[in-house]
């Protein structure tokens, strides 16, 4: 006997047959009709013609098998009139076909319509134990159960619970109908000893059980420590990152106990100057690296010891690397990592004569210079003095033993040009700009202005493109004083003078005392309230475009001439 295939109902329709009909005369067997599916309900709509006003006899029958359509047993007999009438009867989910007969005693032609299955809902399950052997306390390990479902809609939750909480199900969402599908169950023994349990399943109303077993180890203990190759050290702690700070008694974890042997341990890796940190290594001969994050944590441990007090070491070590660490300063941008360098090099061409310098670092002037020379050295304001005549002289005196301190304002002076000075092994600071003021000079009473000569000062200068408006500066090569303008700038590491108020349009000069006292006066050569400019000559009488080392005659704007050694 030929089927006829149901349709399917795919994953949203609730009907596997559609319009599904035909016409029975007197004895006949009608096609067998497949489902796609377990059904639970059967309409389908009956009618018979007449024949001289007479209707037909015997009824429709309608039978089911449930072995593919070998074997058949009567579902229902229905009447039937002239009328289309609408049947409805309930179905085992076993069923495979349907079909439709008339027997014996049936007369005139009967009719079969709309012939409709609706799905069932069904669950199975063909797990019957899951055992999940032996699992350390509070760590967890996972199961998947299977199941064959049907369901008369489409996304549905699959849950689940078990008589022992050590046992959980995941829910998980499942399709219209499936074969196999996986439910996963946790077990997370919070004790020692053997756990058993019965899981139930819930879908659309329908349950499945089935036992579970599982053995709860005694709490094993983990201690995590941090190691460290040359160049740095390594710290941890089971809290955070702010308990593994840079201090010997938190190199080693405290031990983990059951309450908290979920705990992440926190790894800090600290780098020696002149060192980097590369990563974080499980043993130091792995090819690679866990991590290379210096703040590095870890979420789990493995727990293989069951006493307290000798727990399971589990170490990583930081490993470091000795960097170059070269740098080079440069004045125009000044801007810097401060750490320990090999080499420091300051991008500067110093002429000769004279010129300001401020270093971040300490060091020599035959350091800078790279010879030793006495027309080499730096020099401090030291004094001040003030009269009508010449105005304001500020003294400098030579550091005879030519250190040059961190921070501190110099004005250098060389007897042959110097270009980007280098130094080795520089633990190089944060730049910080220093102030001195001269010891001695002048009263308030000398002043014209209030001041004295503790109201001048001398600032090393760290800053790229510092305004020098209304400060002093060093003319190179001849060591006079100028004041800038209001555009002048300043590069960095240097130095300037800061004047009281009120001594603009004052002559300012500059003098050098040497090792042994001498003074050597250098006038200003550009002082903006001057009618007109100093004229320098040898003794010979010779006029000089600047000064020299040596006694020589200057003939002051106001037409005076005086001997000054330069």
């Amino acid at each position: 006997m030929a089927s006829i295939n149901a349709r399917a109902w795919g994953e949203t329709t609730s009907y596997v047959l559609e319009n599904a009909g035909g016409e029975l005369n007197t004895i006949a067997d009608g096609p067998a009709m497949a489902l796609s599916g377990p059904g639970a309900t059967l309409t389908y709509q009956v009618y018979t013609n007449t024949f001289l006003g007479i209707p037909g006899l015997g009824g429709i029958y309608v039978q089911t098998s449930t072995d593919g359509g070998s074997n058949w047993s009567d579902l229902a007999h229905d009447d039937v009139s002239t009328s289309n009438t609408t049947k409805t009867h309930s179905i085992t989910t076993d069923v495979t076909h349907i079909r439709f007969i008339t027997k014996t005693g049936a007369t005139l032609r009967k009719f079969y319509s709309n012939v409709k299955v609706t799905r069932a809902t069904t669950l199975s399950t063909s797990t019957t134990t899951l055992d999940f052997g032996t699992v350390t306390n509070r760590r967890s390990s996972s199961l998947n159960a299977q199941i064959n479902y049907n369901n008369t809609t489409y996304n549905q939750q699959v849950t689940g619970t078990c008589t022992d909480p050590n046992f959980t199900v995941t829910p998980t969402t499942v399709g219209a109908t499936g074969e196999n599908q996986a439910i996963p169950v946790t077990f997370t023994p919070t004790s020692a000893g053997t756990h058993t349990g019965t899981v139930t399943l819930t879908m659309n109303g329908k349950t499945v059980t089935f036992q579970v077993t599982g053995v709860g180890q005694t709490t094993y203990y983990t201690r995590a420590t941090a190691g460290a190759t040359d160049g740095g050290s390594a710290y941890v702690s089971f809290t955070s990152f702010d308990a593994a700070t840079a201090t010997s008694d938190t190199k080693n974890s405290g031990v983990t106990t059951a309450s908290n042997a979920s705990a992440t341990a926190y790894y800090r890796a600290v780098p020696n100057k002149r060192y980097a940190f590369v990563g974080w290594k499980r043993d130091l001969s792995d090819a690679t690296y866990v991590s290379t994050d210096p703040d590095f944590q870890t979420p789990a441990y493995t727990y293989d010891s069951e006493s307290s007090s000798s727990p399971t070491v589990v170490t990583y070590y930081a490993v470091f690397e000795q960097k170059p660490n070269v740098i080079t300063l440069e004045p125009t941008s000044s801007q810097y990592d401060v750490d320990l360098y090999e080499t420091v090099t300051l991008h500067r061409t110093f002429l000769q004569g004279y010129s300001t310098l401020a270093l971040p670092f300490a060091t020599t002037v035959q350091a800078l210079t790279g010879r030793s020379s006495e027309d080499d050295w730096v020099a401090q304001l030291s004094s001040v003095t003030y009269n009508a005549k010449d105005g304001y002289t500020l003294f400098f005196r030579q550091i005879t033993t030519g250190r040059i301190q961190a921070f501190q304002p110099y004005i250098l002076h060389l007897g042959q040009p110097v270009t980007d000075p280098s130094w080795t092994d520089i633990d190089l600071p944060a730049a910080e700009s220093q102030t001195i003021t001269p010891a001695s000079g002048y009263g308030t009473a000398a002043s014209p202005h209030g001041d004295s000569y503790a109201d001048w000062q001398m600032t090393s200068n760290f800053t790229a493109g510092f305004s020098m408006s209304g400060l002093y500066g060093i003319v190179n090569s001849i060591g006079a004083l100028q004041l800038g303008a209001a555009s002048a700038t300043l590069n960095a590491f240097t130095a300037y003078i800061t004047p009281p108020a009120g001594v603009a349009g004052v002559k300012v000069r500059s003098a050098f005392i040497d090792d042994w006292g001498n003074t050597t006066y250098v006038h200003d050569i550009d002082l903006p309230q001057s009618p007109g400019q100093e004229e320098v000559y040898s003794l010979g009488g010779q006029r000089l475009s600047r000064p020299s080392k040596g006694v020589h005659i200057v003939r002051d704007a106001d037409g005076r001439c005086r001997k000054v050694v330069f």
